[in-house]
């Protein structure tokens, strides 16, 4: 029988990211060691990865419904547009097709920019079959979606690379209590859920000293507020300086990416 003590592998860390809009969340992906493939949902992701080494392939809805509905039955809406939703299934068909080809194989991270715009995309293409694209989701509409993403999620995080995943907080109040948090920006029991899959959630902000010098830290550890924080690196304090220096290298030499070879040199632990 196995024991703990006598294992001294890495597991590959499997990060989820989180954080406001500017907050440096997608940057850090360009610091990972090796070589790094990332599927792009966010219109504004590549205007941080342009000019990098690092292949990609983005799902962007080329066109939405714009019908107005309304949330009454009895009014409808208009029907001014019915288009038909298919950037999710785009994005299954390419990921079915790379995972059955082995195309990963040759990638050390795996990134995933962002959960919040795949979320929306996934709910595009469920209102689509359900007839309903362009309608507020209606409660049945949230169980498929929430299916979907974690077994996409299980998926990738089954691949023994490094997962680096990026999503959004909000502010709510917590079930059964006056008590506000900060979660993910995810449907429901998500927001407890696919935590579980990741070893290693940070919270992603950025400052300015008003003087024009710009700084990049991760939170490390939970606070009252913000509860699903939580790291596999031993040694880290509870908020990092990640910022970045673009005259340097960035791959394994900054930010997140030098934590993995300080953790990998046995230079982090205390």
């Amino acid at each position: 029988m196995p024991n703990a003590k006598d294992s001294h592998e890495q597991a590959a860390h499997r990060f989820l990211v989180l954080g406001d809009t500017g907050g440096g969340k997608t940057t850090q992906l360009l610091t990972l060691p090796g070589k790094t493939f990332a599927y792009l949902f966010d219109s504004n992701a590549l205007l941080s990865l342009r000019g990098q080494d690092i292949d990609y392939e983005e799902f962007l809805p080329d066109k939405l419904n714009l019908s107005v509905k309304s949330l009454s039955k009895e009014k409808g809406g208009d029907k001014n547009s019915n288009h038909a939703n298919l950037t999710y299934s785009a994005w299954e068909r390419d990921f079915n097709s790379k995972l059955e080809e082995g195309f990963f194989d040759s990638y050390d991270n795996i990134g995933f920019d962002s959960a919040t715009t795949f979320l929306d995309l996934t709910m595009d293409r469920i209102l689509t079959i359900n007839g309903r694209s362009g309608q507020w989701p209606q409660q049945d509409d949230y169980g498929p979606q929430m299916v979907a993403f974690t077994n996409v999620v299980r998926t990738l995080t089954s691949l023994g690379k490094t997962i680096y995943m990026t999503g959004h907080l909000e502010v709510r109040q917590a079930e059964g209590s006056a008590k506000m948090l900060r979660q993910p920006m995810m449907t429901g029991r998500l927001r407890t859920k696919i935590p579980l899959l990741f070893s290693d959630i940070f919270i992603a902000e950025c400052s300015n000293d008003g003087k024009g010098n710009i700084s990049h830290t991760i939170q490390t550890v939970p606070d009252r507020v913000t509860t699903t924080v939580r790291t596999s690196f031993r040694g880290l304090e509870p908020i990092e300086d990640v910022s970045l220096d673009w005259n340097k290298p960035l791959k394994g030499k900054q930010g997140i990416g030098l934590l993995m070879e300080l953790e990998k040199q046995g230079k982090l632990a205390k």
